[in-house]
């Protein structure tokens, strides 16, 4: 009696499968999940070890249906019964083995590639290629194929994404025409059989020959059905996979613009790399020509002439600061984006030659640690670079301060730059401000930022500069 209900519960599992997976088929995920549970109805305990493969189906509808923490619930508890039902080594020798493994595998890569844990994605694809290979199955590589190739263009690996794509169309195409082949051997396997199935009748009575006759035509209706059936599933499955190609061609269209794209830049950054190669060799190499000129007039000739000393002093000092703000503008041009922490580097490094020109002015500069991440345009850097110098210029030359102070951290959705000084201070509405001003103004306009002055005379100046924030997310 007992073995009667495991061959009863066998069987209801079976047929409840099938259902589960026609609506699956159908797009209909909450049905499909509805049959798939109503097995555990007939599967306690250890029994459940025999139906891992429910476990694998409703991982995947759910995954379908793009719950991804939970699909991972149910495919990994069906990778564990596996792993139990296959630790003899002879099942490991059938193709369902690998089979089985390849579908868990690819769902379960899938899943991490779509929380976006791409590392640990990418170890569960290697294992799911292995089991692809060895099942002998070229569907199951067509999948492995195409949701590697997701993942590719998700990780920005465009030429693997290229060639896993190319691949999955190859196997697609070829699956698809062994489908419809096995279709119409089906269809006609159940003709001949229907057909054979008539001639034996005919040899029966006549009353046997016209309950035959009524079961001849209700079979000519099944067979027409069945043809119609196949005809309307065929139809579908060749829109469905024009569908995807287009779809497939879609995609790979925006692949190669990306990569195109990438190229483009790689080109614009061997130019920028050019032109400050060029700067440096050849208007760099002047001005130090230059430099030394002038050095070797003062020292070769007794100059008697205090007037003439003095201008070929600030020609070279001149010139010596455009070959400072020479290898600035190189230090932009090489960058095609400025970190903050490369901005803060030079700032620190600017300060530090204050230092030694300014020695009786004590230096104050501070950073917040949260802006680490944050990045700029070399334009953009460079903008907030020279203004924050202008500003550190303008103290040491005019205000005869005791203390600057550079104070840069994050504020909501801006970064807050304060530069202030204990210095002489003026009166903004009583002095026309010069071209220093302007040019800072300009500058932090240029990055979509805001400039603020305050000064009152004996009280020091305070320069205040907001500009957005374009940082990583923690």
């Amino acid at each position: 009696m007992k073995e009667k209900k495991n061959v009863d519960a066998g069987l209801i599992w079976k047929t409840l499968n099938a259902i589960a997976i026609n609506y699956d088929d159908w797009n209909k995920s909450d049905s499909a999940l509805l049959y798939h549970k109503k097995v555990f109805n007939y599967f306690k305990g250890n029994d459940t070890l025999k139906i891992g493969s429910t476990y694998n189906n409703i991982g995947n509808t759910l995954l379908k249906k793009k719950k991804y923490k939970e699909a991972k619930h149910w495919l990994t508890t069906g990778l564990r019964i596996s792993e139990l039902r296959s630790s003899d080594e002879s099942a490991k020798k059938g193709n369902r083995f690998f089979y089985e493994k390849a579908t868990l595998y690819t769902n379960l890569a899938t899943i991490e590639s779509e929380l976006n844990n791409f590392s640990e994605a990418e170890k569960l694809f290697v294992k799911a290629h292995h089991f692809a290979t060895n099942s002998m199955s070229a569907e199951k590589l067509r999948d492995l194929y195409w949701q590697r190739a997701k993942f590719f263009t998700k990780s920005k690996k465009y030429k693997l994404a290229i060639e896993d794509h190319e691949k999955y169309i190859k196997l697609r195409d070829s699956v698809f025409d062994v489908k419809r082949a096995e279709t119409f051997a089906e269809l006609e396997a159940k003709y001949q059989t229907e057909k054979k199935e008539k001639e034996l009748l005919k040899v029966k009575t006549k009353v046997a020959e016209r309950e035959n006759e009524i079961k001849r035509k209700n079979t000519q209706f099944v067979i027409l059905s069945l043809i119609v059936a196949g005809l309307l599933i065929i139809g579908y499955l060749i829109y469905r996979q024009q569908k995807l190609k287009n779809k497939q061609q879609k995609q790979e269209f925006e692949l190669k613009s990306a990569i195109a794209k990438i190229e483009t830049q790689n080109e614009l950054q061997e130019q920028r790399l050019q032109i400050s190669r060029d700067l440096h060799d050849n208007i760099g190499s002047q001005l130090t020509f230059i430099i030394s000129s002038v050095d070797n007039i003062k020292y070769a000739f007794d100059i008697t002439n205090s007037r003439l000393d003095n201008k070929l002093s600030g020609i070279s000092d001149f010139a010596k600061s455009t070959i400072v703000e020479l290898r600035d503008t190189i230090w932009a041009m090489n960058k095609s984006e400025i970190t903050f922490e490369d901005l803060q580097i030079r700032i620190h490094n600017f300060i530090e030659k204050a230092k030694i020109a300014k020695t009786d002015i004590n230096f104050n500069f501070t950073v917040d640690y949260q802006l680490k991440e944050c990045k700029f345009s070399s334009v953009e850097g460079m903008n907030i670079y020279r203004t924050i110098q202008e500003a550190i210029n303008n103290s040491m030359k005019y205000a005869n301060s005791k203390t600057i102070s550079i104070d840069i951290k994050p504020n909501q959705d801006d970064i807050e730059i304060l530069i202030s000084d204990d210095g002489l201070g003026f009166k903004i509405d009583e002095v026309l401000l010069g071209n220093g001003i302007a040019n800072m103004r300009k500058r932090i306009s240029d990055v979509n930022g805001l400039f603020y002055i305050q000064s009152n005379e004996n009280q020091g100046t305070k320069i205040k500069i907001t500009i957005p924030k374009k940082c990583k997310k923690a």
